[in-house]
């Protein structure tokens, strides 16, 4: 699946659509006290409003070519290196480009490189591994469910085919250091309008389902998506399940994938290798007005892009692995008159701490710009 940045991605953009499965999304937020939030398996306190609020600032600048980019989608991502990897068009045709923080194009990750698929239907969501490689979700034209595999120089090198036993659509995928996936995504309902259900699972390097994941709220959020609550669910399609489609999964240092779902405030499970729910925990904004656009896990710590849709402002809430607060910044005033820094939330880093976004100007110039807390 596709999540596609409304509106060509000028600075302050909040709706989101999903392509490749022919859904439309427009989230609404779920208010704070529809679910239990605050604590973990540890016990761990309320990550909600905080004192210590600072603000980001842009400290660089970096204006691509014309003729380079002048459209971008979610995902984003970067690597180790500060490269930045993103879609250029909303079925994924084109194919993932990889620029360098200077803004030099590296590679570019094309799904129609495999000579086994005359058809790809859209690409969605990636991850890239620690080694360079590229992981995508591939829908072609059938009802088996792919990712592809290229090596970090873009080039094609082969096809997991995922065999969970069902038929589902998956929408997030990440790699652990040893090879093995996590994808989540939702299985069809056996009434072709009944709602989804969320899925979480453990895949080896060749597609083979190793062991389903259970999160202890999915089973809520399927009910909400059930009763077509409008927080999760979408008008134009009944069996959507916005929480879960709109995942987000990321890979942190101790060895762990953290997953996040798309609720307010936002749901985190710490995943092992193994497939044990390792923790679980919320990041809050502070206003249930506020949803989660995206999030960047760099070393220890976790950053998590809110926006509030109606004025368009941005918080960036940053924990630790166990779900501590540890930061809340907005971005400048003056720079949020102007849109700076947006909503494409590429990159985040430590020593020295530095937040990425990537904006689309009034002239369809692409420009990629670092702030730091001030």
């Amino acid at each position: 699946m596709i999540q596609r940045i409304a509106a060509l991605l000028g600075a302050t953009i909040t709706l989101w659509s999903i392509v490749g499965a022919a859904q439309s999304r427009t989230p609404s937020p779920v208010a704070k006290s529809d679910y239990k939030h605050g604590t973990n398996k540890q016990g761990t306190a309320d990550v909600g409003k905080h004192s210590n609020e600072r603000q980001l600032a842009r400290v660089s600048e970096v204006v691509l070519p014309s003729e380079a980019v002048e459209l971008f989608y979610e995902p984003l991502r970067c690597d180790s290196n500060g490269n930045i990897y993103f879609e250029t068009d909303a079925y994924g045709a084109s194919g993932i480009h990889k620029l360098a923080p200077n803004g030099e194009r590296l590679a570019v990750f094309q799904p129609g490189a495999n000579p086994e698929f005359k058809k790809i239907d859209s690409t969605g969501y990636f991850a890239v591994a620690d080694n360079g490689e590229l992981y995508e979700l591939v829908f072609p034209h059938e009802i088996n469910r792919y990712v592809f595999v290229y090596k970090s120089d873009g080039s094609y090198k082969r096809a997991i085919k995922l065999e969970p036993g069902f038929p589902w659509m998956p929408s997030s995928v990440a790699v652990f250091p040893a090879g093995n996936l996590l994808v989540s995504g939702l299985e069809y309902d056996r009434e072709p309008t009944g709602a989804m259900w969320p899925f979480t699972g453990i895949f080896s390097s060749d597609g083979t389902l190793l062991k389903e994941v259970k999160l202890e709220d999915d089973e809520t959020l399927r009910d909400l998506a059930a009763a077509g609550d409008a927080r999760v669910s979408s008008s134009r399609n009944p069996s959507a399940n916005h929480a879960i489609d709109f995942s987000k999964m990321e890979a942190a240092s101790d060895g762990n994938v953290y997953v996040m779902r798309w609720i307010t405030p936002a749901i985190f499970y710490a995943i092992s290798p193994g497939g044990e729910v390792v923790r679980r925990f919320t990041v809050d904004p502070g206003d249930s007005g506020y949803r989660p656009v995206s999030m960047h896990v760099s070393d220890s710590r976790i950053a998590v892009l809110f926006i509030e849709p109606q004025t368009k402002v941005n918080v960036v809430k940053v924990v630790d692995l166990e779900g501590h607060d540890l930061a809340t910044y907005t971005e400048a005033s003056a720079q949020q008159k102007s849109g700076l820094l947006g909503t494409a939330f590429a990159c985040y880093t430590l020593n020295p701490e530095r937040f990425t976004f990537l904006v689309s100007d009034d002239d369809n110039k692409l420009r990629v710009q670092v702030a730091e807390p001030r």
